[in-house]
């Protein structure tokens, strides 16, 4: 029963999660796969296949891209498919793991008598276009494609470039009632003619000769051009206004996004050894000092820690059997403030972000003396690179973070078979977030942080239109945390500043993101778990808004816009003490009146008779 624990881990998990919505839809050009009908359908022809995560903003930002040159081979149909599998799917995962795939997007070229390809992700129709003829060729996929091979009733295109032929038999084969064969020759002319030897056409150009094929053999070629204007990469819409109040903090969404990275990115290794092993080890260490989900989650994290702590190398149903002992891999959790408008949007990424904040908040809560380390961001900077499965995010992270690095740490992870987004240098240090080195300073560098991920993913197909990428916070949220200057500068660019009032920015993200403000709904935890978080804060608060006050009188006027994000429940109590003390005031005051007020007789006046 035990070795079946981490199956059945994996069903449950998947099956508790919200139904997913794939990124595509079967429409002739491209075809979705799932498990049921991967293996026959690749078996068919050649079919290069995109493994992909709906809930990766990398792969939601290439979904156009790919539908745009899936156009510009519409017309190879017959000799090569293109499909995608969403590995965001329960049904998928044995596929997806059949394949060892664990970033994403992820690409395979099936080939008849050979094993599966990998390729890059490609950008533009032209190396699209390239790359598959040539992997066609290569692999011997076609009999026409290769020169020298003959066939009765045939007309030879022949010329010097094999991949320029093999282009043009491409996109006119299916249009032409007659086989086309390739050819190579010496020289620098493009040709055709028949089995026989007779020249029918010949010039410099391979244009012209599919002009000539075109005019002659076929009706009519698609113009390929025109694929580059059907799918709009970016719809902008309706100008977005900023929220003007705080989303409050829901522990639903960290849960739910620690058992998706605990299960799904983790999951995926299928060994983890050497700097990955020592990066989750790292991981752990933080995730179970810095950050606070309640008295039983607090100790499976930990035991989670002993365990990979005790271990060389953790292969994949190892993990999966250890997660399988804890509940908070099992509990049916679902996001709530990080729900997006659509099933891939937001979510998980939103929810990581929470759980970052949440710890260095609560690093900065416990009030450790600042020796001049900043354990968090190094943990992150180590593991986000290596497990999380949006490899374009991870590189960028990597990037940005690259300022954390201890000693010859390598700056970008290494991750086997994926091409990085941008050339691997080092970074220039002054478009990077002043590296922390203390509990204070990583607080605000990860909100500097995460504002700089905003501006540069707003605007893609990743962003939620319903919850536009800004600054946060953002002026209307907190006025307190933003100079004149600095609001007038991001009311003509929302990124164009950061709120730039240090210790009120602080106050405010201590306020927004400790445990004690958090609504639980959702989430299987005791009241006694929640409220000691409340003795912890209260010298917290104190100090606080005693440097503001002290340092800036004048922010006294602007404390509203902190105080608007408080908690229900600090209100709650606020009130009920609030009353209590007016009460108990109240009857104070009666009684002293009472005790201290003269009798009538001591106001008579005094006898004047003997």
């Amino acid at each position: 029963m035990s070795v079946l624990w981490p199956i059945y881990l994996y069903t449950a998990f998947f099956t508790l999660r919200a139904q997913s919505v794939g990124l595509y839809e079967s429409d002739g050009r491209i075809s979705v796969l799932t498990t049921a009908n991967f293996s026959d359908f690749v078996k068919l022809q050649p079919t290069l296949v995109q493994f992909y995560l709906s809930t990766c903003g990398s792969c939601q930002n290439y979904a156009p891209t790919f539908r745009n040159l899936s156009e510009s081979v519409e017309g190879w149909r017959w000799a090569v498919k293109l499909a995608v599998v969403d590995c965001n799917e329960a049904d998928n995962e044995i596929t997806c793991e059949d394949y060892s795939i664990s970033t994403f997007p992820t690409f395979l070229f099936f080939l008849k008598g050979s094993e599966p390809t990998q390729v890059g992700k490609m950008l533009d129709d032209v190396m699209f276009r390239k790359t598959i003829s040539e992997i066609l060729v290569n692999k011997q996929q076609y009999d026409q494609l290769l020169p020298g091979r003959t066939s009765s009733n045939a007309l030879i295109i022949y010329g010097p470039d094999i991949n320029e032929i093999a282009m043009l038999i491409l996109d006119v084969q299916s249009k032409t009632p007659v086989t086309l064969q390739s050819n190579f020759t010496e020289g620098s002319r493009f040709g055709v003619r028949n089995t026989v030897g007779k020249v029918l056409f010949d010039s410099e150009s391979i244009e012209a000769v599919k002009d000539f094929l075109t005019k002659n053999y076929q009706t009519g070629i698609k113009d390929l051009s025109e694929a580059a204007t059907r799918h709009p990469i970016i719809d902008a819409g309706k100008e977005k206004y900023p929220p003007t109040f705080s989303m409050p903090v829901y522990a639903a969404d960290v849960v739910s996004s620690l058992q998706d990275l605990l299960i799904h990115d983790v999951g995926r290794k299928k060994v983890i050894e050497g700097a990955n092993l020592d990066a989750l080890k790292e991981f752990l260490t933080v995730l179970s000092k810095y950050l606070d989900l309640g008295q039983q989650y607090n100790e499976e994290i930990a035991y989670l820690k002993k365990k990979v702590d005790e271990k060389l190398e953790i292969q994949k149903q190892e993990w999966l059997g250890l997660l399988a002992k804890v509940t908070l891999s099992t509990d049916k959790v679902q996001y709530i403030a990080c729900r997006g408008s659509k099933p891939h949007l937001r979510g998980y990424p939103c929810g990581l972000w929470v759980m970052f904040h949440a710890m260095t908040v609560n690093r900065y809560i416990q009030g450790e003396k600042s020796d001049g380390t900043a354990p968090i961001a190094h943990a992150l900077n180590r593991f986000v690179p290596r497990f999380f499965s949006c490899g374009y995010c991870a590189f960028h992270f990597a990037k940005m973070t690259s300022n954390v690095r201890l000693g010859e740490e390598d700056i970008y992870p290494h991750r086997p078979g994926e091409k990085p987004p941008f050339p691997l240098e080092v970074p220039d240090p002054t478009t990077l977030p002043a590296a922390p080195k203390s509990a204070r300073e990583e607080v605000l560098w990860l909100n500097t942080a995460h504002n700089m991920v905003n501006k540069r993913l707003s605007g893609n197909p990743s962003e939620d239109p319903t919850a536009p990428k800004i600054v946060f916070p953002s002026p209307e949220q907190c006025r307190a945390c933003w100079s004149e200057a600095a609001r007038q500068q991001v009311a003509v660019d929302k990124f164009a500043a950061m709120p730039d009032k240090t210790d009120e920015l602080l106050a405010y993200l201590v306020h927004h993101y400790r445990p004690s403000s958090w609504r639980w709904d959702g989430v299987h935890v005791s009241f006694e778990a929640i409220s000691r978080h409340f003795t912890l804060v209260a010298n917290l608060h104190k100090k606080c808004f005693t440097t503001i006050l002290t340092t800036n009188p004048i922010a006294i006027l602007s404390i509203k816009s902190v105080a608007d994000t408080f908690s229900t429940t600090d209100m709650v109590l606020v009130g009920v003490t609030c009353v209590c003390c007016s009460t108990a005031l109240a009857v104070l005051v009666a009684l002293l009146c009472c005790r201290l007020r003269p009798s009538r007789r001591s106001h008579l006046p005094l006898s004047t008779t003997a």
